[in-house]
């Protein structure tokens, strides 16, 4: 067993030592990379540029081929299909390619994770039951690792849309109050916010793309809502149905919802705020009042042991 222990040990000393070593190469000084640039002359600075970007577009198209070839072979059925694009479509990845592209990755980091436990077992001389039994319990574990890191991609970018939110309702108040349809000014914000907030500006524009291809507009909105599934964005879309509906002020209902969004923004960093002392109690009772009694009573326990000694 001890071999395996090495080898993973190995494993992971390497793969430290070229992170910080493609860390330093390049994510140097950006003063000193800019002046690294400038001493190399523009003409040459110019096809070196052209050459790396072919290189890695070559390399990522390659891998891609790869992966999605991979993801072809292992194709999952038409139930967990349909859950795994509502999934992707939740991270932002809505084309039909990326469900292929990450069935490939499971299906390569579960026969990567299954080889090489093969072949730490095999060079630590294990029994081949025990080096079987890890083997599919690390394939597993590497077949399950995209989907841990997908949740994780959706959760932040469902924060991240939360977060974007405000700014946009108060840039879609200006526009519509400066004379322009909801129409016009989700397709203005989009277009605004495209530096500032990707997520949200990303969402405006395929409003405008789907209202453009001729979904009426209610339905627009409710897609909106229901791809991304964030709260506050499906409360932001009911709103606007309704006053489209009641052809209410579209000004006025977006007024209101901001100010509505910052209040609940402002009540749930305040609810964060009251539970911060409850969650405090378990590291403080574990880990802190343990170390304290030590150091207050140890040198009297010693003290009595010695004596009663």
């Amino acid at each position: 067993m001890l071999p395996l222990y090495l080898g993973i040990l190995f494993l992971a000393v390497c793969a430290l030592t070229f992170s910080v070593l493609f860390s330093s190469r390049f994510f140097r000084n950006p003063a000193q990379k800019r002046l690294d640039d400038l001493s190399i002359p523009e003409e040459e600075n110019r096809n070196k540029g052209k050459a790396a970007a072919a290189g890695a577009a070559d390399f990522t198209d390659t891998g891609k081929k790869i992966l999605m070839q991979l993801g072809s072979i292992a194709r999952p059925n038409e139930e967990k299909r349909s859950k795994l694009h509502e999934r992707l479509s939740l991270a932002g990845y809505r084309k039909e390619e990326h469900i292929r592209t990450f069935s490939g990755v499971q299906t390569a980091a579960a026969v990567a994770g299954l080889l090489l436990t093969l072949y730490l077992g095999w060079a630590g001389h294990q029994p081949a039951g025990k080096m079987v039994f890890l083997a599919l319990i690390t394939a597993f574990a590497g077949y399950k690792i995209p989907d841990v890191l997908l949740n994780q991609k959706i959760r932040k970018r469902q924060l991240q849309i939360g977060e974007e939110l405000p700014d946009a309702l108060d840039l879609l108040v200006i526009t519509v109050e400066a004379g322009l349809g909801l129409n016009a000014a989700l397709l203005k914000v989009g277009q605004d916010l495209t530096l500032r907030s990707p997520s949200i500006a990303a969402e405006f524009s395929k409003v405008t793309q789907d209202l453009r291809t001729g979904i009426p507009r209610e339905e627009a909105l409710r897609d909106l809502g229901k791809r991304n599934q964030v709260e506050d964005l499906k409360i932001f879309v009911g709103a606007l149905i309704l006053a489209d509906r009641l052809g209410t002020s579209i000004a006025d209902t977006l007024r209101i919802q901001a100010d509505s969004l910052r209040t609940r923004i402002r009540q749930k960093a305040q609810e964060k705020a009251a539970k911060s002392s409850v969650k405090m109690l378990i590291p403080l009772v574990l880990f802190i009042l343990p170390a304290l009694i030590m150091i207050l009573m140890g040198p009297g326990l010693i003290a009595v042991a010695r004596t009663l000694g």
